[in-house]
């Protein structure tokens, strides 16, 4: 093989490498790019799920007062009933009493 031809095929393969170097730099900042875009939305995703969680124990405390506010009306309805109860036990004593004076004359 002569000079000129080494020197020809040494262009060629030069030249192969420098489509391929530009071909590797091309796909660098297309992944970096993907990259970029990746990382933005991982943290897109993450704050996302921060606040998620937030709602969440925030839910989880409104939901706690509302069940000690339903036990509290709880007891009140049930103290209500109560009295309730012997207002109506006292009412029915006193018509008895009235009703017993009644027959008796007074």
């Amino acid at each position: 093989m002569s000079i000129e031809e080494r020197v020809i095929q040494l262009e060629s393969v030069v030249a192969t490498l420098a489509r391929l170097m530009e071909k590797a730099d091309a796909r660098a900042m297309r992944d970096a790019a993907r990259t970029d875009s990746l990382e933005r939305h991982f943290k897109m995703l993450t704050e996302l799920a921060v606040r998620a969680s937030e709602r969440a124990d925030g839910a989880d405390v409104g939901l706690a007062g509302m069940r000690a506010a339903q036990a509290n009306a709880d007891v009140r309805i049930a103290a209500l009933a109560d009295a309730q109860i012997r207002t109506e036990d006292a009412l029915k004593r006193l018509i008895e009493r009235d009703e017993r004076r009644d027959s008796s004359g007074q």
